[in-house]
């Protein structure tokens, strides 16, 4: 509690009045500074309790045409000199009486105007406070009549507070009164067990509100009067289906997770923001007010596939790639309905699993699987499988086996026919930079290129015959490459048959180069 700032304005004849006033010993917390009498309305502060004490007639006069609401007059004389000033007095003291009685009459009078102070701080306080409280409170006398709500009670009720004050539960939840005219009501019970116990009563209540079903966690507590005789309840309700009253509990909580996630009300309002998604999103802890989840949605989340929706758990699961810093980053983004005891949706929540690392380590297995060791290109297995998966596209399809290959492993070793391999597959993928590249074992090798470009294609095996002989020719090598060509118009049913085609054509070719070669 603050303590009381008083003035006190005084103007005497009869100065032991005036020494008397001054020698009271003050109350506890009140602080008063003793002054000459006011000359003009002025002199006397507005933001401060004031008292003017006086016997002189002609200061009565002075200060009652202050007209101040702060300034206190107290007149030392008779009734009859008062005159029209007296409804305007303090208090009237009769003149002539002992320093004891003045002292008492101003411990009386600074009490009163303490007692006064301290009613208007505590209401203020009192209103201030259950005000800023998000929670509903209310003050009932014990027969169930509301003397107090706070702003947050008339929120749910739809009432004002004069249409609340002086009503029973029935009328402020617009609930039908018992037949049998009894004052049973649906938290009366709960509202009984307080006041037996004497104690605050914990308990869950569902309470109909113009909103619809609502589950309120509310806390009633008996009140006493200075004499221990009951006089009512205090009853707080948290209404625990709105998810915006879970406080700094929540918070704590959400910010010591290792991912991200946001909680939002049933119209996707921010209600909680952990700082995982606050990095993540480039949105301040100050920007949540505005902030749309569907428009950053839709502008920073690349879908990777089209989700799940989980009907039973009422949630959407998606996987999702994000830029962030330049690089790639995938997550698992779930989005959870929050449904209340009623089964009403009351918010969702959002979570994002960073699976990054899982993808790369996915795709590294699939490369491995996918890929020859030795040249990098695309092995048999995967061949096969694109076929498969692309057989009803236009597809031209060359194989390719190097002529005298086995003389120079013969002839220089393995290591040397590893180094030939390389070369080969290097020259292969620069001459075909949008095609499929494939080794598929020992020296052959494999190109699939779209259907449409024929002519390109025979362009490009020229040059790669051309290519291959200049390069190993060079390094004193007699090689050369037999390709041969196939054709399927988007209507591939037999892959084999296809693979086929091309190999018995690559055959003609590597025998035509056999009959050319010196022997």
């Amino acid at each position: 509690m603050i303590d009381f700032q008083i003035k006190i304005f005084l103007s005497m004849y009869d100065r032991a009045v005036e020494s008397a006033v001054k020698e009271t010993a003050l109350p506890a917390g009140v602080h008063a500074e003793f002054l000459p009498a006011a000359e003009n309305r002025n002199a006397v502060p507005d933001n401060i309790t004031a008292v003017f004490i006086t016997d002189k007639m002609s200061q009565l006069r002075l200060a009652v045409s202050f007209r101040k609401k702060n300034l206190r007059i107290v007149y030392c004389g008779y009734t009859g000199d008062a005159g029209n000033s007296l409804n305007k007095l303090e208090a009237l003291w009769p003149a002539g009486e002992s320093a004891e009685i003045v002292k008492k009459r101003f411990t009386i009078l600074i009490k009163n105007l303490k007692n006064e102070f301290d009613a208007w701080f505590y209401q203020h306080t009192l209103l201030t406070t259950i005000n800023s409280l998000p929670d509903m409170l209310w003050y009932k006398r014990s027969d169930g009549i509301h003397a107090l709500v706070n702003d947050a009670f008339t929120e749910i009720v739809r009432k004002p507070k004069s249409d609340i004050h002086g009503k029973d539960h029935f009328y402020i939840w617009n609930v039908p009164r018992p037949e049998d005219g009894s004052a049973e009501f649906a938290c009366a019970e709960s509202e009984e067990i307080a006041v037996s116990t004497g104690k605050t009563y914990i308990c869950d209540e569902p309470v109909r509100t113009q909103d619809g079903m609502k589950q309120f966690t509310t806390y009633k507590t008996p009140l006493y009067d200075m004499y221990g005789n009951l006089f009512g309840t205090v009853g707080i309700g948290r209404d625990v289906t709105n998810f915006s009253n879970m406080g700094i509990e929540l918070s704590i909580l959400m910010q010591n997770l290792p991912f991200p996630m946001v909680i939002f009300s049933a119209d996707w309002k921010v209600i909680r923001m952990n700082h995982s998604f606050e990095e993540i999103s480039g949105i301040s802890s100050g920007e949540t007010e505005t902030f749309s989840y569907q428009k950053w949605k839709e502008k920073n989340l690349i879908p990777v596939n089209s989700g799940v929706h989980d009907r039973q758990k009422h949630a959407h699961i998606q996987e999702y790639e994000i830029i962030l810093g330049g690089e790639s980053r995938y997550f698992i983004v779930r989005e959870q309905e929050i449904r209340d005891f009623f089964d009403n949706i009351s918010g969702y929540f959002l979570t994002m699993q960073d699976i990054t690392y899982q993808r790369a380590y996915e795709r590294s297995i699939i490369e491995a699987a996918n890929t020859d060791v030795l040249t990098g290109m695309y092995n048999r297995r995967y061949f096969y499988q694109y076929l498969s998966q692309n057989a009803e596209k236009p597809l031209i399809l060359l194989y390719m086996d190097l002529d005298r290959f086995k003389a120079v492993n013969d002839a220089f070793g393995h290591a040397k026919g590893d180094e030939v391999l390389i070369k080969t597959s290097r020259i292969i993928r620069s001459l075909f930079p949008d095609s499929v590249t494939v080794r598929l074992g020992g020296d052959e090798f494999a190109v699939i290129m779209d259907g449409s470009h024929r002519e390109t294609a025979r362009q490009r095996c020229l040059r790669m015959e051309n290519t291959i002989r200049e390069t190993f020719s060079a390094e004193g090598l007699d090689i050369t490459i037999s390709i041969g060509m196939a054709e399927n118009s988007g209507t591939l049913k037999d892959t084999d048959k296809f693979i086929h085609e091309s190999d018995t054509r690559m055959y003609e070719i590597k025998k035509r180069h056999h009959e050319m070669s010196p022997a």
